[in-house]
């Protein structure tokens, strides 16, 4: 009951669908590292047998075009992102949330640059301007926009979605390495984890803008007695960050084991 309590001080179906977003992620992950690292790394990129390389051509032949994924991750990245911009709208030390956050995600390129300097390598692990960053400028930008009202937020928010969209699939004509930190364009600025400023900072300041009108009372809109069965999902939720940070190390660690031991 005290643990339920502590949960239930917390927003939980906002924990919930962070967690089920990061759950989401990490499936993906693990699929990734099968087809495009360990299916070389295990059968060295000739064709293979038994169970291990059935995995892995699924994972690159199967799971990766298929429809479902094309779907499901589009529709879990902007879930994640715009809770995001609802949790952001709760806090009133959004200044120092995102400079912490930047500096982990600056730590997080320099030790990934890092591992590919060691490792020989160029641009396969380097994460320019990922996910963290993303978030990092979108708490920092918001903390200049908030004054705005929430009117003005939800247009620059949907017009930032409508042009950063348009690029997405157009990418901006520049020979400015760095405006792919804006937007997605022709330059060959590489980050392993890519999330442009546009569009994505969109849907994190309509989350930032419904927030307060969503949760005016900052109570959940669904209570709940018993959260037992969700347990686990709160828990990658509420610990999002440390969860993106080591899942990574924590995957390659184990899949290194099953071809150690295969």
């Amino acid at each position: 009951m005290n643990r339920d309590f502590d949960y239930k001080k917390r927003i939980w179906e906002l924990d919930f669908l962070r967690g089920f977003c990061i759950l989401l992620m990490i499936i993906d992950h693990i699929f990734y590292d099968l087809a495009f690292i360990f299916q070389e790394e295990w059968f060295g990129g000739i064709e293979g047998e038994g169970l291990l390389y059935l995995i892995t051509d699924f994972s690159r032949t199967v799971y990766f075009p298929s429809l479902a994924r094309k779907i499901i991750r589009p529709i879990a990245v902007f879930l994640f992102i715009f809770i995001s911009g609802i949790s952001c709208s709760f806090s009133h030390s959004n200044i120092k949330r995102g400079i912490r956050l930047a500096v982990v995600a600056l730590a997080l390129t320099a030790v990934n640059f890092g591992l590919d300097f060691l490792m020989q390598q160029q641009d396969q692990l380097t994460i320019r301007f990922g996910i963290l960053h993303l978030l990092a400028s979108s708490i920092l930008i918001f903390c200049l926009l908030k004054r705005l009202g929430k009117l003005a937020m939800v247009v620059i928010a949907i017009l930032a979605i409508i042009f950063g969209t348009y690029y997405l699939y157009n990418p901006l004509e520049t020979n400015i390495s760095y405006m792919a930190i804006l937007v997605k364009s022709t330059t060959n600025l590489y980050s392993a984890d890519y999330f442009p400023i546009l569009p994505f900072i969109g849907y994190f300041l309509i989350g930032a803008a419904l927030g307060p009108l969503l949760y005016k009372h900052r109570t959940s809109l669904f209570p709940i007695d018993n959260l037992n069965r969700i347990r686990p999902v709160l828990f990658f939720g509420r610990n999002a960050l440390i969860v993106y940070l080591i899942h990574q190390p924590v995957i390659y660690a184990i899949l290194y084991l099953i071809g150690w031991i295969r």
